[in-house]
């Protein structure tokens, strides 16, 4: 069996995991998906390439996109962050600046 790597994660995947049938929210998904990424390698401080070696990076990034869409926004609130992303994000994370 392939790891799955976050770079393969498609809009239809997050659109599955959300629970989102049709495509009238389709960039605000895509604009979230980006959003997340780029919290998760600058949180982690790992590159592109690092963070797809981590097979738990894409239910990271698909609790990430849910968070953010179930609230409209696209940034990441410390104080309402997902356990779950936090404790995959930390298990990885080269920035140990707080």
């Amino acid at each position: 069996m392939e790891q799955v790597r976050l770079s393969s994660v498609t809009l239809d995947d997050v659109k599955n995991y959300i629970r989102v049938t049709d495509n009238d929210d389709d960039k605000l998904i895509t604009d979230i998906m980006s959003a997340a990424t780029g919290y998760m390698l600058s949180y982690t401080a790992l590159t592109a390439d690092e963070i797809d070696e981590f097979p738990e990076m894409v239910i990271a990034l698909k609790c990430l996109c849910a968070d953010m869409y179930d609230v409209r926004t696209a940034a990441v609130s410390s104080e309402k962050e997902n356990p779950i992303v936090r404790n995959i994000l930390n298990m990885h994370r080269k920035n140990l600046v707080v």
